[in-house]
């Protein structure tokens, strides 16, 4: 049975058990520990093994609207089943990490993150030395429309990339909507009012609009564009511009808080910074690139051994 969920994630941690808790149309609990998972919704409940448990990923529902993200186990028994279905993304990807941590399985995200069992818990500093070998070397193609800028701090990169189509589109629509019923306004009160006034209705509803829009999706990223990162020995900054022309820093952490960095098939490059995703969209060679010389970048500026000759 798939569980949709329908109210905010609660997370109870209890030494190494963890457990989550949520609404559908029943409360719903997933407690997480050594011996497996359990799934609780009502009257109904199910247990599995974490020895029986090999694989955990998340997938994106195609056409779905509003988006909604599902989770997934792959059981000796029961072979792929999908356990809940959930309006949040970092909802589902946070519980598909606890599964695949405690049951010690692969986890496959729809982010294009993927992790082996013997991954779990490394950084990408980590990863570069001691799994080295897994990480390709950067291949410059004459298409990129980036390149990665040495100075004496660091690393710099502009990078083209873009916002989500879809949250665009609603933002225009509703940008849309926004100046007729202004021009709406203004015609009934043109009369009563001076005709400055009157005309800010549309000006005002717009901004209201994309304020509102920006709030709404800050923490996905999905509204921004064009960003630029910055590496140096100590830190990774990333900056954007919020629909395209505003600019803002999204963050700046230590290299140590950078745990993971893949891509997708969609050209999705997403960078795991402690528990913050950072989403960025370019062509699928480019985010391949990326990842690829952000990982020579690191080796570079010594916080990582260069690959042996053995693992190459």
């Amino acid at each position: 049975m798939v569980w949709r969920q329908a109210s905010d994630l609660r997370e109870i941690r209890e030494g190494d058990d963890l457990r989550f808790g949520t609404t559908v149309s029943t409360p719903v609990e997933l407690e997480v520990h050594k011996k497996g998972i359990d799934i609780r919704a009502g009257p109904l409940s199910r247990h599995w093994e974490s020895t029986d448990i090999s694989y955990v990923l998340t997938q994106e529902i195609p056409s779905a609207s509003p988006k909604q993200w599902s989770l997934h186990i792959d059981s000796r028994n029961d072979g792929l089943i999908e356990i809940l279905r959930s309006f949040n993304e970092l909802h589902i990807l946070k519980m598909a990490e606890a599964i695949a941590v405690s049951c010690d399985a692969k986890l496959a995200e729809h982010t294009g993150r993927r992790v082996r069992e013997d991954e779990h818990g490394m950084s990408v500093i980590t990863q570069l030395t001691e799994v080295g070998d897994r990480w390709d070397e950067p291949v410059e193609l004459e298409s990129l429309r980036f390149s990665f800028k040495k100075d004496t701090n660091g690393y710099t990169v502009k990078l083209p990339t873009e916002m989500e189509d879809g949250t665009l589109a609603n933002v225009l629509w509703s940008s849309l909507a926004a100046l007729v019923l202004g021009f709406m306004i203004t015609l009934a009160t043109i009369q009563t009012a001076n005709l400055l006034v009157a005309a800010s209705w549309s000006l005002g509803l717009l901004l209201l609009n994309l304020i509102a829009w920006a709030r709404l999706e800050g923490p996905t990223g999905s509204l921004e564009n064009r960003h630029r990162l910055t590496l140096t020995k100590h830190t990774i900054t990333i900056g954007a511009r919020l629909y395209g022309f505003i600019p803002k820093t999204v963050g700046q952490w230590r290299v140590a808080d950078l745990l993971d960095l893949d891509c997708n098939d969609k050209g999705e490059a997403t960078f795991l910074l402690n528990e913050r995703r950072v989403k960025l969209r370019l062509l699928r060679p480019e985010a391949i690139y990326l990842v690829a010389s952000f990982g020579r970048a690191i080796r570079d500026l010594g916080l990582a051994p260069e690959a042996s000759s053995e693992e190459e």
